[in-house]
C-alpha cells in the first residue's frame, strides 16, 4: 500500500448519554470524502479510542468501511493497553476489509524496544496488512525507536 496523500483521522461523535453517534460518525466520514482526502483513519487518539469498548471499535471499523464503500483506503488503529486486544482489533479490521493498520506502543506499559517490536509483530502476524507506526510518546510514554 502506498501511504501518500492526506489520511485524515476521524473524530468519534458521542451522544449526550456518551453512546456513539453512529449517524454523526457516518456524516463526518462523508464530509471528509467530499473534501478530497486520500484516506480515512479510525480508532486513533483523535477518535478517542480509549473511551470505547473493543466491541464499539470493531463496530465503528465496519461502519467506516460501509460508508467509504471502496472510494478510498481505510486505516484502522489498533491501540490498546493489552497486545491481545490489539490483535483482536487487527483481526477484526482485516475481516472488515481494512486496507492497513495503525500500530502504536501500548499506553502506560512503557515497553522496552524489544517489547514494542514483539507487540507490533504480533499484530502484523494476526492481520497480515500493511502497517503504519503511530509514534506518539506524549500519549504512550515511550517512543517507537528502531
Amino acid at each position: 500500500m502506498d501511504f501518500e496523500g492526506i489520511y485524515t483521522p476521524v473524530i468519534t461523535p458521542f451522544n449526550d448519554d456518551f453512546s456513539i453517534d453512529r449517524e454523526g460518525f457516518a456524516t463526518v466520514i462523508e464530509h471528509l470524502i467530499e473534501t478530497g482526502v486520500h484516506g480515512i483513519v479510525t480508532s486513533g487518539t483523535t477518535g478517542e479510542y480509549y473511551a470505547q469498548t473493543i466491541a464499539e471499535r470493531i463496530e465503528l471499523t465496519q461502519l467506516a468501511k460501509d460508508v467509504i464503500a471502496g472510494r478510498l483506503p481505510l486505516i484502522v488503529g489498533t491501540g490498546a493497553i493489552r497486545t491481545e486486544d490489539s490483535v483482536v482489533l487487527a483481526e477484526a479490521a482485516r475481516a472488515a476489509g481494512a486496507d492497513a493498520l495503525m500500530v502504536n506502543s501500548p499506553p502506560y506499559a512503557l515497553p522496552t524496544e524489544a517489547e514494542n517490536a514483539e507487540h507490533a509483530l504480533a499484530i502484523d502476524r494476526a492481520a497480515d496488512l500493511p502497517i503504519i507506526l503511530y509514534n506518539y510518546p506524549g500519549r504512550t510514554g515511550v517512543g517507537m525507536d528502531e
